[in-house]
């Protein structure tokens, strides 16, 4: 019986160890396991990105400048051009401009591309309400003259709220 005893305690001694050695092998396995790969950390994703959000909001800024009414009329008015045929070439700068720029709304917040498109939309709309109140052959100048005076009726133009919102977000970047 003494035997049976030995042999029995040197299997559960044996049976332990290897329990033990199990035990701390996978313990250093789990805590030296490779963690999932990630696409790129968080600082050096950071790092990477806000060159590009910032370089789309740029460009959403300078959108924004070239389709003020202001500035949009000193690039197109021409005197030689009629009132309709200024009315088209401003609406085509337009959306031209809103065509090149459209893919930086990746970049920017949903409210902030919306502000941006409802800003090309006022913008159009005016145009076309100016439009509206002259003659189709009238000189370009007149249709100036009446979107000068919707610009200054205006308390607040959508470019510039849009613009307020972009300078926002590039302010939450910092």
């Amino acid at each position: 019986m003494e035997i049976f005893l030995f042999s029995l305690l040197k299997i559960i001694v044996a049976i332990g160890l290897l329990l033990v050695s199990a035990i701390v092998i996978l313990r250093y396995y789990f805590s030296h396991k490779k963690q999932p790969v990630q696409i790129q950390p968080q600082g050096e994703e950071q790092r990477i990105i806000l060159p590009i959000r910032l370089q789309a909001c740029e460009r959403i800024v300078l959108f924004l400048d070239r389709i003020a009414l202001n500035n949009l009329i000193m690039r197109i008015n021409r005197p030689e051009m009629n009132a309709l045929q200024f009315q088209a070439a401003l609406v085509g700068a337009i959306r031209e401009e809103f065509e090149y720029n459209l893919s930086q709304q990746l970049y920017i917040s949903s409210k902030a591309w919306e502000l941006v498109r409802n800003a090309k939309e006022e913008t159009i709309r005016l145009i076309n309400t100016a439009s509206m109140k002259v003659s189709e052959n009238a000189p370009s100048g007149e249709m100036v003259r009446m979107l000068l005076e919707l610009v200054l009726a205006e308390e607040k133009s959508a470019v510039d709220i849009a613009l307020e919102e972009v300078k926002r977000e590039i302010q939450k970047s910092f």
